[in-house]
């Protein structure tokens, strides 16, 4: 490699830059802790430049110790970030792991080392293609690689209040690996390495010496931590490096051997361990035996309790289209805490266990457990059960005898209590796991309180199904008890029939009247059971049509005369002036009988007035005048009926008129006020009442008259 006056100007930088990094950080930090490391690193580079300095004066003499100076130069940069991330990686009472991580470091820069004894990093920088000058580049790319894996690791752990000074270090440490690694990509790729880049690589490293300067004042050291999550990727990636290499490196191997038929086997070779490596990679069973190894070996704790709590609630709160049932959510949210693939639910009913849901078993064909048996006693207790522990005999079984569905099938693990008020809401079968763990007081404790937290959910979810059972009934309770009132007035209108049948029977006038009234009767009777048996729905309102409101009002007007001949009707006549939605004179359009149209239920509406008329009929004696009249205001119809009976107080109006199953009447139900109101605000109307004590009452109906366009629609219909 040819050395120039520019690489010896720009190693003289380095050298004297580093130097001067080195005395500051001893002359502040002195030798304790992290600053130790940045000093013994920042002098290794110092001396790697010193290094290059004098193979441009004396070659011969000093080339053997260029490469060497390089690869300690490296290590005590890799070391540095060890020691930083050290703490958070508990490397003290990780001795495993902190053992596997400074083995693997430490060969790769003695095997550095030794190929450095036979002067091939010279050769490779020339361009040597050999299998020792592959092998050496292939090193070299590993330390930048680790070193960039450390650097992001030291970035992505470390708290937001620190994150100014760990930004400065690594964005020099990261610049220091990241044009390393481009540096020997290209010798690897493009044979021979550029000269340029080797010469300049001093004043490029010394313009991080800034960065490295101010980061160490900074207290970045020991205030950050790691993730689960950025140490499962890492070792993934880290994984999927040293595999690529290794692959690599053997592919090389069989070009070498393979002659002729060389290339064929190494791009083969290449592409069917890639394949492999990527189905190895996306299997959920080397993942699952990856996160234990991590959590065995590189924390305190094996969970992330906020990040499994995160998600087990985000499971189980699912909701859209998409979202499983309840049940099945739940089984899914404690299975992928316990990295299981599937389980069964099973609730108490009736003295045993019954299996309600399940979450990919493939259909264990679990039945139904008495709670009596042994199994049951130990759920009831909210013990956790670990089946493997109990077919083995273990000391907490001594004496009990494991269900038959247990024994023989070795895909069922665990038996989760699921607990809600210290009452059993159901049991959680568990799969399996896909990778070998064993359970520890961290596991079950854990799993105790995602029981409590399920059990909780099954609870209210059931308590929310019997309410809903419940509001069921209290509809189909609500829409009997209207119809039993209006079944009373039909039973009134009866019996007056059958009281006047006794004196008229000979006027065939009146058994005229007689047949119709007795054909009304059956068929709104008919009407009543279907309105009873139909699903509920918005406030017991039926399908939307035109009403002709002048119509029903004579009806009920000419019904109610044969008990209270006083009973008068007024209707308009004549063009009346409409509403914002109709322009001119109000005529009714041809084939339509009125212009007093409503959109609504016929039957619905017509029990409303026949309600308020009989009030009104009740609270007046006999022969006292009753009036109603309808007119038109505003795109409305006004429906008023006036009585002058026995009037009603302001308190008796706001306190009681309305309350159902309130009744000053001897054999009332006290819900005729309440359902005519319902039914008016359920047609987009109200119903207004005014009234004095002893001097009677005033009962107003205001509903939306239809418009222009709903009516001629239904003309032409």
């Amino acid at each position: 490699m040819l050395l120039t006056d520019v690489g010896l100007f720009s190693h003289v930088l380095a050298l004297f830059g580093f130097a001067a990094l080195a005395a500051t950080v001893l002359w502040k930090a002195g030798t304790r802790g992290t600053g130790l490391w940045l000093a013994g690193a920042a002098f290794a580079t110092a001396a790697w430049a010193l290094v290059f300095v004098m193979t441009t004066q004396d070659a011969l003499a000093w080339q053997g110790w260029l490469s060497p100076s390089e690869t300690l130069r490296t290590s005590a940069w890799l070391a540095f970030l060890i020691a930083v991330l050290r703490p958070a990686w508990q490397m003290a009472k990780q001795v495993r792991a902190a053992f596997v991580i400074a083995s693997a470091l430490g060969s790769v820069a003695a095997l550095l080392l030794l190929l450095d004894t036979g002067n091939i990093g010279a050769a490779v920088l020339m361009g040597d293609r050999s299998l020792a000058g592959q092998l050496f580049l292939i090193l070299r790319l590993a330390m930048s690689v680790s070193g960039l894996v450390l650097v992001h690791n030291l970035y992505v752990n470390s708290q937001s209040d620190t994150r100014g000074g760990v930004r400065l270090l690594t964005i020099g440490l990261g610049g220091l690996f990241l044009y390393d690694l481009n540096f020997y990509t290209l010798a690897y790729l493009l044979p021979p390495a550029s000269a340029d880049l080797f010469n300049i690589r001093g004043a490029v490293d010394t313009i991080t010496v800034p960065l490295l300067l101010l980061s160490a004042r900074e207290a970045w050291a020991a205030r950050f931590y790691v993730s689960r999550q950025v140490v499962f990727h890492t070792l993934s990636f880290s994984m999927i490096g040293f595999y690529l290499i290794a692959m690599a490196l053997l592919a090389y191997g069989l070009r070498l051997l393979g002659g002729n038929w060389g290339l064929l086997l190494q791009v083969s070779f290449l592409f069917g361990t890639v394949i492999l490596g990527m189905v190895v990679l996306v299997s959920e069973r080397f993942r699952a035996a990856l996160r234990v190894q991590i959590a065995k070996n590189f924390f305190r704790y094996k969970y992330d309790y906020r990040k499994e709590w995160l998600r087990f609630i985000a499971t189980v709160s699912q909701t859209g289209d998409g979202a499983a049932a309840l049940h099945e959510r739940v089984i899914q949210a404690v299975a992928a805490v316990m990295d299981s693939p599937g389980g069964v639910l099973m609730v108490p009913d009736d003295g045993a266990l019954h299996p309600v849901a399940d979450w990919q078993t493939r259909r264990l064909g679990l039945p139904a457990e008495p709670i009596s048996g042994d199994f049951g006693r130990l759920i009831t207790r909210q013990f956790i059960i670990d089946f493997d522990d109990w077919r083995a005999g273990g000391s907490d079984y001594v004496g009990l005898s494991c269900p038959d569905w247990a024994i023989g099938n070795r895909r069922i693990w665990l038996a989760v209590p699921l607990v809600h008020l210290d009452s059993l809401a159901g049991v959680l079968i568990l799969k399996r796991t896909l990778a070998p763990r064993p359970l520890n007081w961290e596991d079950f404790d854990l799993l105790r309180t995602l029981g409590r937290q399920a059990g909780s959910y099954i609870a209210e979810s059931s308590k929310q199904e019997a309410l809903d059972e419940a509001s069921k009934f209290d509809e189909f309770n609500r829409r009997f008890a209207f119809i039993m009132h209006d079944i009373k007035n039909l039973v009134s209108q009866l019996s007056l029939v059958a009281r006047n049948a006794e004196r008229h029977a000979d006027n065939p006038e009146f058994r005229a009247d007689m047949v119709a009234t007795l054909q009304s009767s059956v068929a709104k009777m008919n009407d009543l059971l279907a309105r009873l048996s139909q699903a509920p729905s918005s406030r017991g309102e039926g399908g939307r049509a035109p009403v002709d409101v002048a119509s029903l009002l004579a009806q009920v007007v000419a019904m109610k005369q044969r008990a209270h001949s006083a009973l008068t009707l007024a209707l308009p006549e004549g063009p009346v002036q409409a509403g914002p939605e109709l322009t001119g004179a109000l005529e009714a359009p041809e084939g339509l009988s009125s212009p007093l149209l409503v959109s609504g239920d016929a039957g619905r509406i017509e029990q409303l007035f026949l309600h308020l008329v009989q009030n009104a009929v009740d609270a007046s004696l006999p022969g006292a005048p009753i009036s109603v009249s309808a007119t038109l205001a505003d795109g409305m119809v006004r429906v008023v009926i006036t009585d002058s009976g026995t009037g009603m107080t302001a308190r008796f109006i706001r306190q009681e008129l309305f309350q159902p199953f309130r009744s000053t009447k001897p054999d009332g139900f006290g819900i005729g006020a309440y359902e005519a109101r319902e039914i008016a605000r359920a047609h987009g109307g109200a119903l207004e009442v005014h009234s004095r004590e002893g001097e009677g009452s005033v009962f107003t109906v205001v509903l939306p008259l239809m418009s222009a366009s709903a009516r001629f629609q239904a003309e032409a219909l």
